[in-house]
């Protein structure tokens, strides 16, 4: 891939628009998907020592110099994911790599099994980055807030789905040490699942340049999360009212 047009404008990470904050600060952009990076590098250079300093390289670059932009909109999964390709090839090029290193992955031309796989993974990846995020959100609302339950029968719930509501909530009760019923477990699971709705859409809707419903419903879909999304309200009222 020929690299971007001279005249593409060069901005760094805090002038991106506002709607991208979470890459205005370096050290947040690498805590929240160095993990897909690093998984989509592996994927196509298969030399673990090269792969990783391509990681150390590419975040490095990051800071000193920011991002090229070459225009507005559009999905920053698909711009990252462009901008590490990139970095990939480029760093290839520069260190020589050995035939070993299957260099022609990188190139938009060749679309093969290989290149399929490893954009299978960066999507993989990227979902999971998503959803631990808005896990953790969840687990921080249910730490601020006395008396709620929202992680911890969550997290029952997925450890045991064959069990009823009443051994749910006898498993729940062991862990916090208060009995629980089963009626109120199923409460606390109903509410908790309709926040982690919002967290999703909501860490969905900070990766797209000024995002509007369609936006947001098409990114859900194509990774696969829709499905966790039941109140399709929350994406058809985007941007929530500042009272919600």
């Amino acid at each position: 891939m020929r690299p971007a047009p001279a005249q593409a404008t060069k901005l760094r990470l805090e002038e991106i628009s506002t709607e991208w904050n979470i890459i205005r600060d370096t050290a947040r952009f690498v805590r929240r998907y160095l993990p897909a990076i690093r998984r989509y590098v592996s994927a196509l250079i298969r030399n673990r020592h090269d792969a990783e300093d391509l990681v150390q390289d590419f975040f490095l670059r990051v800071t000193q110099h920011g991002f090229v932009r070459p225009s507005r909109g559009g999905r920053f999964r698909d711009y990252l994911k462009a901008a590490v390709r990139n970095a990939a090839l480029n760093h290839l090029r520069r260190n020589r790599a050995p035939k070993a290193v299957d260099f022609g992955i990188l190139q938009d031309s060749v679309v093969d099994k290989t290149q399929a796989a490893a954009d299978q993974v960066w999507a993989n990846e990227w979902r999971k980055c998503l959803l631990e995020r808005a896990c953790r959100a969840l687990e921080e609302h249910q730490s601020q807030s006395p008396g709620n339950l929202f992680s911890t029968v969550l997290h029952v719930l997925v450890d045991n789905p064959l069990d009823d509501s009443k051994t749910l909530a006898a498993r729940t009760s062991a862990l916090i040490g208060r009995p629980l019923r089963a009626e109120a477990f199923r409460k606390q699971v109903s509410r908790a699942r309709r926040l982690l709705e919002k967290l999703i859409v909501k860490e969905v809707a900070q990766t797209l340049d000024d995002p509007t419903p369609e936006q947001i419903k098409e990114e859900l879909i194509d990774l696969a999360l829709w499905e966790y999304i039941h109140d399709h309200l929350l994406v058809e009222q985007w941007p929530p009212s500042k009272k919600a």
